[in-house]
Protein backbone atom coordinates (compact mmCIF):
# COMPACT_ATOMS: atom_id res chain seq x y z
CA UNK A 1 0.00 0.00 0.00
CA UNK A 2 3.02 2.17 0.13
CA UNK A 3 3.77 5.00 -2.68
CA UNK A 4 7.07 3.99 -3.26
CA UNK A 5 9.41 3.30 -5.95
CA UNK A 6 11.55 0.01 -5.57
CA UNK A 7 15.14 -0.35 -7.12
CA UNK A 8 15.41 -3.32 -8.68
CA UNK A 9 18.66 -5.52 -7.89
CA UNK A 10 20.31 -8.32 -9.50
CA UNK A 11 20.68 -11.00 -6.98
CA UNK A 12 24.57 -10.99 -7.59
CA UNK A 13 24.11 -7.20 -6.87
CA UNK A 14 22.24 -7.52 -3.85
CA UNK A 15 24.20 -10.03 -2.52
CA UNK A 16 27.38 -8.04 -2.98
CA UNK A 17 25.28 -5.12 -1.08
CA UNK A 18 24.03 -7.26 1.79
CA UNK A 19 28.20 -8.59 2.00
CA UNK A 20 29.48 -5.14 2.53
CA UNK A 21 27.23 -4.24 4.81
CA UNK A 22 28.01 -7.39 6.78
CA UNK A 23 31.87 -6.74 6.69
CA UNK A 24 31.23 -3.14 7.77
CA UNK A 25 29.90 -4.16 11.28
CA UNK A 26 32.23 -4.61 14.14
CA UNK A 27 32.72 -8.37 15.46
CA UNK A 28 31.84 -7.10 18.79
CA UNK A 29 28.28 -6.71 17.56
CA UNK A 30 28.24 -10.07 17.42
CA UNK A 31 29.62 -11.32 20.59
CA UNK A 32 27.97 -8.19 22.19
CA UNK A 33 23.82 -9.52 21.37
CA UNK A 34 22.61 -12.39 23.00
CA UNK A 35 20.99 -13.89 19.36
CA UNK A 36 22.46 -15.90 17.07
CA UNK A 37 24.67 -14.59 14.11
CA UNK A 38 22.22 -15.67 11.70
CA UNK A 39 19.45 -13.32 13.10
CA UNK A 40 22.05 -10.93 12.93
CA UNK A 41 22.80 -11.56 9.50
CA UNK A 42 19.07 -11.49 8.19
CA UNK A 43 18.51 -8.10 10.16
CA UNK A 44 21.12 -6.98 9.03
CA UNK A 45 20.31 -7.59 5.40
CA UNK A 46 16.73 -6.62 5.77
CA UNK A 47 17.67 -3.42 7.42
CA UNK A 48 20.08 -2.18 4.14
CA UNK A 49 17.39 -3.89 1.72
CA UNK A 50 15.06 -1.65 3.57
CA UNK A 51 17.60 1.53 3.03
CA UNK A 52 17.96 0.86 -0.43
CA UNK A 53 14.38 0.58 -1.35
CA UNK A 54 13.04 3.68 0.95
CA UNK A 55 10.99 0.91 2.39
CA UNK A 56 10.19 0.67 5.52
CA UNK A 57 7.75 -1.95 5.22
CA UNK A 58 10.42 -4.92 4.28
CA UNK A 59 10.98 -5.08 7.93
CA UNK A 60 7.88 -7.33 8.02
CA UNK A 61 9.55 -9.92 6.00
CA UNK A 62 12.39 -10.69 8.86
CA UNK A 63 9.98 -10.27 11.57
CA UNK A 64 7.95 -13.07 9.97
CA UNK A 65 11.05 -14.66 8.98
CA UNK A 66 12.37 -14.48 12.81
CA UNK A 67 8.79 -15.79 14.43
CA UNK A 68 11.11 -18.32 16.42
CA UNK A 69 12.65 -15.28 18.22
CA UNK A 70 11.37 -15.60 22.07
CA UNK A 71 9.40 -12.16 22.10
CA UNK A 72 8.73 -9.05 20.32
CA UNK A 73 11.06 -7.01 22.77
CA UNK A 74 13.85 -9.58 21.75
CA UNK A 75 12.64 -8.89 17.79
CA UNK A 76 13.55 -5.07 18.69
CA UNK A 77 16.34 -5.33 20.52
CA UNK A 78 18.23 -7.21 17.80
CA UNK A 79 16.52 -4.54 15.16
CA UNK A 80 17.43 -1.41 17.43
CA UNK A 81 21.17 -2.48 17.94
CA UNK A 82 21.34 -3.44 14.34
CA UNK A 83 20.18 0.08 13.45
CA UNK A 84 22.51 1.97 15.91
CA UNK A 85 25.44 0.19 14.28
CA UNK A 86 24.12 0.90 10.59
CA UNK A 87 23.19 4.62 12.02
CA UNK A 88 26.37 6.38 12.80
CA UNK A 89 27.25 9.98 12.31
CA UNK A 90 28.32 11.55 8.58
CA UNK A 91 26.56 12.35 5.44
CA UNK A 92 22.74 12.35 5.34
CA UNK A 93 22.72 11.29 9.24
CA UNK A 94 19.65 12.64 9.93
CA UNK A 95 18.17 11.26 6.74
CA UNK A 96 19.12 7.75 7.96
CA UNK A 97 17.90 8.60 11.57
CA UNK A 98 14.11 9.55 10.14
CA UNK A 99 14.50 6.64 8.20
CA UNK A 100 15.25 4.41 11.01
CA UNK A 101 12.68 5.80 12.95
CA UNK A 102 10.55 4.81 10.20
CA UNK A 103 11.88 0.90 10.30
CA UNK A 104 11.07 0.98 14.32
CA UNK A 105 7.49 2.35 14.20
CA UNK A 106 6.87 -0.07 11.16
CA UNK A 107 8.37 -3.22 13.35
CA UNK A 108 6.64 -1.89 16.28
CA UNK A 109 2.91 -1.22 14.43
CA UNK A 110 3.33 -5.01 13.04
CA UNK A 111 4.40 -6.62 16.40
CA UNK A 112 0.90 -5.16 17.86
CA UNK A 113 -1.28 -6.01 15.33
CA UNK A 114 0.80 -9.40 14.90
CA UNK A 115 -0.05 -9.89 18.30
CA UNK A 116 -3.33 -8.74 18.21
CA UNK A 117 -4.31 -10.85 15.58
CA UNK A 118 -3.06 -14.24 17.49
CA UNK A 119 -5.16 -13.23 20.45
CA UNK A 120 -7.89 -12.52 18.65
CA UNK A 121 -7.30 -16.10 17.23
CA UNK A 122 -6.72 -17.50 20.56
CA UNK A 123 -10.40 -16.50 21.46
CA UNK A 124 -12.41 -17.29 18.27
CA UNK A 125 -14.51 -20.62 18.66
CA UNK A 126 -11.95 -23.07 17.00
CA UNK A 127 -14.99 -24.29 14.96
CA UNK A 128 -15.37 -20.92 13.57
CA UNK A 129 -11.56 -20.64 13.06
CA UNK A 130 -11.69 -23.67 10.75
CA UNK A 131 -14.48 -22.75 9.13
CA UNK A 132 -13.58 -18.86 8.49
CA UNK A 133 -10.06 -20.39 7.13
CA UNK A 134 -11.99 -23.37 4.67
CA UNK A 135 -13.83 -20.16 3.21
CA UNK A 136 -10.77 -18.37 2.52
CA UNK A 137 -9.61 -21.02 1.00
CA UNK A 138 -12.17 -21.54 -1.05
CA UNK A 139 -12.28 -17.95 -2.08
CA UNK A 140 -8.54 -17.92 -2.84
CA UNK A 141 -9.40 -20.59 -5.26
CA UNK A 142 -11.40 -18.53 -6.83
CA UNK A 143 -9.91 -15.21 -6.92
CA UNK A 144 -6.66 -15.33 -5.56
CA UNK A 145 -6.58 -11.99 -5.88
CA UNK A 146 -9.60 -10.96 -3.86
CA UNK A 147 -8.61 -13.35 -1.34
CA UNK A 148 -5.50 -11.24 -0.82
CA UNK A 149 -7.38 -8.24 -0.55
CA UNK A 150 -9.60 -9.92 2.52
CA UNK A 151 -6.81 -10.68 4.13
CA UNK A 152 -5.58 -7.31 4.23
CA UNK A 153 -8.75 -6.04 4.81
CA UNK A 154 -8.23 -8.21 7.79
CA UNK A 155 -5.87 -6.98 8.81
CA UNK A 156 -6.20 -3.16 8.62
CA UNK A 157 -9.63 -3.71 10.50
CA UNK A 158 -8.17 -5.60 13.01
CA UNK A 159 -5.30 -2.82 13.32
CA UNK A 160 -7.84 -0.54 13.54
CA UNK A 161 -10.25 -1.99 15.44
CA UNK A 162 -6.53 -2.73 18.05
CA UNK A 163 -6.10 0.94 18.04
CA UNK A 164 -9.08 2.03 19.03
CA UNK A 165 -9.08 -0.25 22.26
CA UNK A 166 -11.99 -2.52 21.77
CA UNK A 167 -12.53 -5.59 23.35
CA UNK A 168 -10.93 -8.85 22.44
CA UNK A 169 -14.57 -10.50 21.66
CA UNK A 170 -15.10 -7.39 19.40
CA UNK A 171 -12.14 -6.85 17.24
CA UNK A 172 -12.69 -11.06 17.18
CA UNK A 173 -15.47 -10.50 14.95
CA UNK A 174 -14.03 -7.32 12.47
CA UNK A 175 -11.27 -9.93 12.11
CA UNK A 176 -13.49 -12.74 10.82
CA UNK A 177 -16.24 -10.14 9.50
CA UNK A 178 -13.45 -8.66 7.00
CA UNK A 179 -11.93 -12.29 6.09
CA UNK A 180 -15.14 -12.99 4.98
CA UNK A 181 -16.54 -9.58 3.98
CA UNK A 182 -16.08 -10.68 -0.16
CA UNK A 183 -17.43 -13.97 0.51
CA UNK A 184 -20.78 -13.81 -1.84
CA UNK A 185 -19.02 -12.84 -4.41
CA UNK A 186 -18.03 -15.97 -5.75
CA UNK A 187 -21.97 -16.55 -6.51
CA UNK A 188 -21.50 -13.03 -9.05
CA UNK A 189 -20.56 -14.02 -12.31
CA UNK A 190 -16.99 -13.06 -13.16
CA UNK A 191 -18.27 -11.17 -16.42
CA UNK A 192 -20.36 -8.45 -14.38
CA UNK A 193 -17.46 -8.17 -11.51
CA UNK A 194 -15.23 -7.52 -14.65
CA UNK A 195 -16.89 -5.86 -16.53
CA UNK A 196 -15.07 -2.42 -17.76
CA UNK A 197 -17.91 -0.86 -19.13
CA UNK A 198 -21.11 0.51 -16.83
CA UNK A 199 -23.42 -1.54 -15.66
CA UNK A 200 -27.01 -1.89 -17.05
CA UNK A 201 -29.79 -1.72 -13.99
CA UNK A 202 -30.25 -5.46 -13.79
CA UNK A 203 -26.20 -6.09 -13.45
CA UNK A 204 -26.00 -3.42 -10.94
CA UNK A 205 -28.78 -5.26 -8.65
CA UNK A 206 -27.08 -8.36 -9.16
CA UNK A 207 -23.37 -7.03 -7.86
CA UNK A 208 -25.31 -5.48 -4.89
CA UNK A 209 -26.39 -8.75 -3.60
CA UNK A 210 -23.25 -10.17 -2.45
CA UNK A 211 -23.62 -8.83 0.91
CA UNK A 212 -26.73 -10.51 1.60
CA UNK A 213 -25.37 -14.11 -0.17
CA UNK A 214 -22.03 -14.22 1.88
CA UNK A 215 -24.78 -13.44 4.90
CA UNK A 216 -27.00 -16.53 3.89
CA UNK A 217 -24.09 -18.50 3.21
CA UNK A 218 -22.68 -17.60 7.05
CA UNK A 219 -25.99 -18.25 8.84
CA UNK A 220 -26.01 -21.81 7.24
CA UNK A 221 -23.01 -22.39 9.87
CA UNK A 222 -23.52 -22.29 13.29
CA UNK A 223 -20.50 -20.84 13.98
CA UNK A 224 -19.95 -18.53 11.71
CA UNK A 225 -23.85 -17.53 12.24
CA UNK A 226 -23.28 -14.60 14.53
CA UNK A 227 -21.26 -12.34 11.80
CA UNK A 228 -23.96 -13.04 9.02
CA UNK A 229 -25.74 -9.30 10.25
CA UNK A 230 -22.05 -7.99 10.04
CA UNK A 231 -21.46 -9.57 6.85
CA UNK A 232 -24.54 -8.25 5.45
CA UNK A 233 -24.40 -4.69 6.65
CA UNK A 234 -20.76 -3.90 5.25
CA UNK A 235 -22.42 -1.68 1.96
CA UNK A 236 -24.01 0.54 4.49
CA UNK A 237 -23.19 4.21 4.57
CA UNK A 238 -23.03 6.30 7.67
CA UNK A 239 -25.86 8.41 5.93
CA UNK A 240 -28.31 5.88 5.35
CA UNK A 241 -27.58 5.66 1.43
CA UNK A 242 -25.53 2.41 1.33
CA UNK A 243 -27.05 -1.00 0.32
CA UNK A 244 -29.28 -3.31 1.06
CA UNK A 245 -31.43 -1.71 3.94
CA UNK A 246 -30.35 1.59 3.73
CA UNK A 247 -29.68 1.82 7.98
CA UNK A 248 -27.55 4.75 8.88
CA UNK A 249 -25.24 6.04 12.05
CA UNK A 250 -25.29 4.01 14.87
CA UNK A 251 -27.67 1.16 13.29
CA UNK A 252 -25.14 0.02 11.33
CA UNK A 253 -22.78 -2.21 13.21
CA UNK A 254 -19.73 -0.78 14.55
CA UNK A 255 -17.68 -4.04 12.85
CA UNK A 256 -19.32 -3.49 9.54
CA UNK A 257 -18.29 0.47 9.69
CA UNK A 258 -14.80 -0.57 10.48
CA UNK A 259 -14.56 -3.26 7.70
CA UNK A 260 -16.22 -1.08 4.89
CA UNK A 261 -13.51 1.88 5.47
CA UNK A 262 -10.50 -0.33 5.62
CA UNK A 263 -12.21 -2.03 2.08
CA UNK A 264 -12.94 0.95 0.37
CA UNK A 265 -9.25 2.16 1.13
CA UNK A 266 -7.12 -1.13 0.01
CA UNK A 267 -9.55 -1.50 -2.79
CA UNK A 268 -9.22 2.07 -4.18
CA UNK A 269 -5.47 1.54 -4.42
CA UNK A 270 -6.10 -1.71 -6.60
CA UNK A 271 -6.25 -1.80 -10.27
CA UNK A 272 -9.58 -3.09 -11.50
CA UNK A 273 -10.95 -3.74 -15.13
CA UNK A 274 -13.35 -0.51 -14.90
CA UNK A 275 -10.73 1.93 -13.03
CA UNK A 276 -6.99 2.61 -12.50
CA UNK A 277 -5.65 2.18 -9.28
CA UNK A 278 -5.28 5.28 -6.62
CA UNK A 279 -2.11 6.09 -4.93
CA UNK A 280 -2.50 5.49 -0.82
CA UNK A 281 -2.50 8.83 -0.18
CA UNK A 282 -5.37 9.58 -3.20
CA UNK A 283 -7.01 6.99 -1.21
CA UNK A 284 -7.17 7.97 1.98
CA UNK A 285 -8.13 11.86 0.18
CA UNK A 286 -11.08 10.26 -0.93
CA UNK A 287 -11.84 8.76 2.42
CA UNK A 288 -11.32 11.79 4.38
CA UNK A 289 -13.81 13.32 1.52
CA UNK A 290 -16.58 10.61 2.74
CA UNK A 291 -16.44 11.32 6.19
CA UNK A 292 -20.21 11.75 7.80
CA UNK A 293 -21.21 10.06 4.07
CA UNK A 294 -20.31 7.16 3.43
CA UNK A 295 -17.80 6.82 6.60
CA UNK A 296 -18.10 6.89 10.35
CA UNK A 297 -16.50 10.24 11.17
CA UNK A 298 -14.72 9.02 14.59
CA UNK A 299 -13.65 6.16 12.45
CA UNK A 300 -12.11 8.28 10.20
CA UNK A 301 -10.23 10.13 12.71
CA UNK A 302 -8.91 6.74 14.36
CA UNK A 303 -7.43 5.70 10.88
CA UNK A 304 -5.81 8.73 10.04
CA UNK A 305 -4.39 8.57 12.84
CA UNK A 306 -3.44 5.12 12.74
CA UNK A 307 -1.26 5.41 9.24
CA UNK A 308 -0.31 9.16 10.27
CA UNK A 309 -2.00 10.99 7.64
CA UNK A 310 -1.52 14.80 7.73
CA UNK A 311 -2.55 15.44 3.73
CA UNK A 312 0.06 12.70 3.41
CA UNK A 313 0.00 9.25 4.30
CA UNK A 314 3.88 8.41 6.38
CA UNK A 315 5.71 6.73 4.31
CA UNK A 316 5.54 3.24 6.37
CA UNK A 317 1.66 3.29 6.50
Amino acid sequence: MTNTAFVLLSEEDEMTVSRDVLESLPQSLYRALPWAAHTIDSCVKIVAEAQRTNNPRRVRAWIDFERATPSGEDILGCLDSVIHEMTQPGEGFADRVRFANKLRQEALDYLRTSGAMASVQSTVDPQAAAQADGLVAALRLHDPALAEHAEITAQLATRLAVSMGLDTETVARVTLTARLHDLGKMRISRSIMNKPLPLTAAEREEVQSYPAIGAETLATMPALAPIAPLVRAQREWFNGHGYPAGTAREEIPLESRIVALCDAFHTMTLARPYRQAVSSNEAMAQIVAGSGTQFDPELVTAFTAMLGYRGRIAQSA
